[in-house]
């Protein structure tokens, strides 16, 4: 009998340098993790479940280099299951453009589930981004 916290079919490959490791029993024990190769310092996401709230800890810088782990992060994220998923983003140093525009689709999408996207401790990269684009960040909700 297949395992009821996963979809249909297989799930999608990690991005070339990430590792998935999916607890057979809850989709929210999902650790991800992506690091960069190169010269210079490596670039790592990590996304690891909240033990206290359904939900994630993301730490690490959200950038080009990190992109394809935020996405596979924020999918699982939003198959977390309950009424709010909570979103750790104490330890993230930095959020480009397009991870923050990565947050509102995830957010768009526990809304259209009828559910909430509870953003916790933004990094100021957020905040000024929010800043900025006030129209375009209007449904992120950020706990006070």
């Amino acid at each position: 009998m297949p395992s009821p916290h996963r979809h249909d079919g297989p799930p999608p490959l990690p991005p070339v340098g990430a590792q998935a490791l999916y607890d057979d029993g809850m989709w929210a024990d999902a650790v991800l993790r992506c690091t960069t190769a190169g010269t210079g310092p490596a670039a790592t996401l990590t996304a690891r479940p909240l033990r206290d709230r359904p939900g994630a800890l993301l730490r690490g810088s959200c950038d080009l280099d990190t992109r394809p782990i935020l996405r596979a992060a924020l999918g699982v994220v939003t198959r977390i299951p309950g009424p709010v998923v909570h979103l750790d983003l104490s330890a993230v140093a930095f959020l480009d453009t397009a991870a923050v525009a990565a947050l509102v689709q995830a957010n768009a999408t526990v809304t259209g589930q009828g559910r909430r996207l509870l953003l916790h401790h933004p990094p100021y990269s957020l905040r000024k981004l929010v800043e900025m684009f006030p129209d375009e960040c209007a449904a992120l909700e950020v706990a006070a």
